[in-house]
């Protein structure tokens, strides 16, 4: 696997060494199945924003959401890159594959970033890492969804490239509204990411 920069990552050993625009040190590195309970208590910590995660506080166990993220890491058909700064995990970003014949030729992206580490590029390299890893893979698509006024979020995806392919209108209620969900994706073979 490469890095953004176009170095090797390392696989199996302690990632790559950042430097966010802030100069804090963080590390970008595979995710291990170990790291399923700092991750549940990762989107638990952005659950209780009330704003950026589908699954709301209280919907979801943090011992069901752990076990659930360590299978995905175990899987072979799925990426978890995490940002972990200090020995703690204060971000992620998440490329499942389904194993069906009509759909395995997309990766569904998600990603999920503390609030204090928000703003800093964090986000864009963990994007890259899952691009790298999805033209490796010889997906032809990277998709994901987005709330129209995470205006951060889609800024960091179209500077990588990604297109708007839709609006679904009222997709998802949230407490007593109903919020609309932004369709992006990423085609590997259409070019390079910015």
């Amino acid at each position: 696997m490469f890095c953004p920069e176009n170095k090797p990552m390392i696989l199996t050993g302690s990632g790559e060494a950042k430097t966010a625009r802030d100069g804090r040190r963080w590390t970008l590195r595979p995710g291990r199945p170990t790291d399923g309970r700092a991750l549940a208590r990762l989107f638990a910590e952005v659950r209780k924003e009330g704003r950026w995660l589908i699954t709301t506080p209280g919907a979801v166990s943090e011992p069901s959401e752990a076990f659930w993220i360590s299978e995905l890491i175990r899987a072979d058909e799925s990426l978890a890159l995490v940002a972990e700064a200090d020995g703690e995990i204060v971000g992620n970003v998440l490329v499942s594959v389904d194993r069906g014949r009509a759909t395995e030729h997309i990766g569904v992206l998600s990603i999920c970033i503390g609030i204090d580490w928000r703003d800093v590029g964090i986000g864009t390299d963990l994007v890259a890492g899952a691009q790298t890893w999805a033209r490796e893979r010889g997906l032809r698509k990277l998709s994901l969804g987005v709330f129209p006024d995470n205006e951060r979020a889609i800024a960091v995806y179209e500077r990588r490239g990604f297109v708007r392919e839709g609006l679904r209108r009222q997709q998802y209620r949230s407490g007593g509204e109903f919020r609309d969900e932004v369709l992006m994706a990423w085609f590997p073979q259409e070019g390079v990411a910015r």
